[in-house]
C-alpha cells in the first residue's frame, strides 16, 4: 500500500501526553477534586479514574461516561484556556526519524482547545513535519466538527477516495473509529498503554513499522 496521505492523530500518538509538565495540570485536578461536592458528586475512587481515562480521552466524553458534574467540564476548559507551556517537550523517538521520510502527503489531525494544541505542536518542534495542519477546535462551537466529518470534507473537496488515505492513531473513539465509518485504513500504534482495537486494520508498535 503506497497512500497519497498519510494522516497523524497527535496526542498519544506522537507525544505522550503524560510528558506535560505535572506543574501545569495537577493543579486542574486538584481544582476539580475541591469541586467535587454536593449532590452531584462523586467518589473519589471513581473521580481518579476519571482522571486517568482523561489522558487518553477527549474530556467532555470523559464526563459523559463517569457522570461527573458539568461544573467540571467548565473548570477544565477555563484552566485550558490559561494554560502556558513554556519548556520543549519531546515526541516519540521514532516520530522525527520517520515521518521526514515517508513519500506521502503528511496531515496532522488532531482534537483539542486550539491555543493548547498549538502549543503541544511547537513544543514539540514537529510542525514543519507536516504538509498541512487541521486543528478541530472543541472550544469553537463553530469549527468543532469531529474527525469523521473532517475526513469526510477532505474527501469531497481534495477529490480523494478512502483508498488514497491511511490514518495513524491511537483512540478507538476518535480517528480509528472515523476511518472505519467512512473506509479509511486505519493503522493503530500501540504506545504505552493503549488498548489494541479491532478497529484497525492493523497494528504497529513503531511509526518505522509503517
Amino acid at each position: 500500500m503506497n497512500p497519497r496521505v498519510i494522516i497523524f492523530d497527535l496526542d498519544n500518538t506522537l507525544f505522550e501526553t503524560r510528558s506535560l509538565p505535572q506543574s501545569q495540570t495537577e493543579p486542574i485536578y486538584q481544582a476539580m477534586r475541591e469541586s467535587n461536592y454536593g449532590h452531584d458528586a462523586v467518589p473519589p475512587d471513581v473521580l481518579e479514574q476519571a482522571f486517568e481515562d482523561s489522558w487518553s480521552i477527549a474530556f467532555p466524553l470523559v464526563v459523559e461516561k463517569y457522570g461527573l458534574p458539568h461544573r467540571m467540564l467548565q473548570l477544565w476548559h477555563d484552566a485550558h484556556q490559561l494554560l502556558e507551556l513554556r519548556e520543549p517537550l519531546r515526541p516519540f523517538p521514532d516520530v522525527t526519524e520517520v515521518i521526514p521520510r515517508l513519500s506521502s502527503l503528511k496531515y496532522l489531525l488532531t482534537s483539542g482547545y486550539r491555543r493548547v494544541q498549538n502549543a503541544k505542536i511547537d513544543a514539540l518542534g514537529i510542525r514543519s513535519l507536516f504538509d498541512m495542519i487541521i486543528i478541530d477546535a472543541v472550544d469553537d462551537d463553530d469549527i468543532h466538527r469531529g474527525k469523521e466529518a473532517i475526513l469526510r470534507e477532505l474527501l469531497q473537496t481534495q477529490d480523494w477516495s478512502p483508498g488514497d488515505l491511511l490514518i495513524v492513531g491511537d483512540s478507538s473513539v476518535s480517528e480509528l473509529l472515523a476511518g472505519r465509518r467512512l473506509g479509511i485504513s486505519t493503522v493503530q500504534i500501540l504506545r504505552p498503554g493503549v488498548i489494541p482495537s479491532n478497529l484497525a486494520d492493523r497494528h504497529i508498535h513503531s511509526l518505522f513499522e509503517l
